[in-house]
């Protein structure tokens, strides 16, 4: 049995869980020069989502225009009125084909450097999984 790509996303968003503990995601795909939530743990996950940026509005935005992860820590209140005391955006790329962008966040600490080497590791398995499915595989 083939899996579509959001049960692709779904599970590598289950499996990274394991590694990497967070309370929200979402996978940001391409779509028609737009990015869209292709699956989502939590309500679609943004940080400026309202502000002009690089190649769109949002976070999400500018790290895929710029195809460069963000990490940012929190001590405050700041996202749908919610404690976030971290929040992680890398894109989702293959070769040189811009995808989509992962972005993570939690409620309890930040992202360690070891913890980012692993969401870069899970971007590249996702950007597989929206390469696969916009080549129609």
């Amino acid at each position: 049995m083939r899996l579509g790509v959001r049960d692709r996303c779904r599970e590598a968003l289950r499996l990274l869980r394991t590694a990497v503990p967070f309370q929200m995601a979402t996978v940001w795909a391409a779509r028609d020069g737009r990015l869209v939530p292709a699956v989502a743990v939590g309500r679609p996950l943004d940080l400026l989502e309202s502000v002009p940026l690089a190649g769109g509005e949002g976070l999400r935005a500018w790290v895929f225009h710029h195809g460069r992860a963000v990490r940012i820590p929190s001590r405050g209140r700041g996202f749908r009125d919610s404690a976030l005391r971290g929040f992680l955006a890398v894109p989702l790329e293959q070769g040189n084909r811009k995808l989509g962008v992962l972005a993570l966040a939690r409620t309890d600490s930040e992202f360690t450097d070891e913890e980012v080497r692993r969401v870069q590791e899970a971007a590249g398995r996702l950007a597989r999984a929206l390469m696969r499915e916009q080549d129609g595989e």
